[in-house]
């Protein structure tokens, strides 16, 4: 068994994204703790990254649709850790959904023959396209919350409720082997939440304060 005590114990304590006001270490710090596991297991994070990351540009270099869901599925075969397959396969479960939810949400047919989606749950969805969890909300409790916040147009609620929802998902991950792989996976992947909602909240103070300086213009 390896030894990934070392790493883990080289992070630092990651506060609950919400309450957070600051990152705990920089990228460039953490890609240095990375690069104490194996090159394999360090890629395998990179690539997980890039297909799940909570960064916008995330799978936008894969592009959309069928030949985007080939591409994705291609790049997930290079994903051999358990535990970094589970949790992107599961990621990417919850993104079939939301994007199942969109489509039902704009009062259009289920997909059919068309690929929009991937994951274990594409034919039960489309089998229960009326119902409104999809007969899966035992598995994912959050479905009916977003299918409410989607028909309200609410993105910054949308955007946090998902995040709670997978940070939970990975610090239960971590507490299933402490000084294992999970908690080096689930500390990245909470990472990137983190600086996700940060950089969402300094894009909302930027854009008050240009409202701000509008108002004053205009007064004047």
């Amino acid at each position: 068994m390896k030894d990934y005590y070392t790493v883990v114990a080289s992070l630092p304590h990651l506060p609950y994204f919400a309450d957070a006001e600051r990152l705990p270490l920089t990228r460039l710090r953490l890609e240095q703790r990375l690069r104490m596991l194996d090159e394999s297991e360090t890629r395998q994070i990179y690539l997980a990254e890039r297909l799940v990351g909570w960064r916008p540009s995330s799978t936008a270099q894969f592009g959309s649709g069928a030949k985007a869901i080939e591409r994705i599925n291609r790049s997930l075969q290079d994903i051999s850790e358990p535990v970094l397959r589970e949790f992107v396969e599961y990621r990417l479960d919850m993104q079939t959904l939301l994007a199942a939810l969109r489509i039902r949400q704009a009062q259009r047919s289920p997909p059919g023959a068309e690929i929009w989606g991937m994951g274990s749950h594409v034919r039960r969805i489309e089998a229960n396209w009326d119902v409104p969890d999809f007969h899966l909300s035992h598995v994912y409790p959050w479905l009916l919350e977003a299918d409410r916040l989607i028909a309200a147009a609410d993105a910054v609620a949308l955007d946090r409720l998902l995040m709670e929802v997978v940070w939970r998902h990975l610090s239960r991950l971590a507490d299933t082997n402490p000084f294992g792989f999970e908690p080096i996976v689930a500390y990245v992947f909470q990472w990137d939440i983190l600086q996700a909602w940060l950089l969402r909240d300094a894009d909302a103070a930027k854009h008050h304060f240009k409202k701000l300086i509008d108002e004053v213009k205009h007064v004047q």
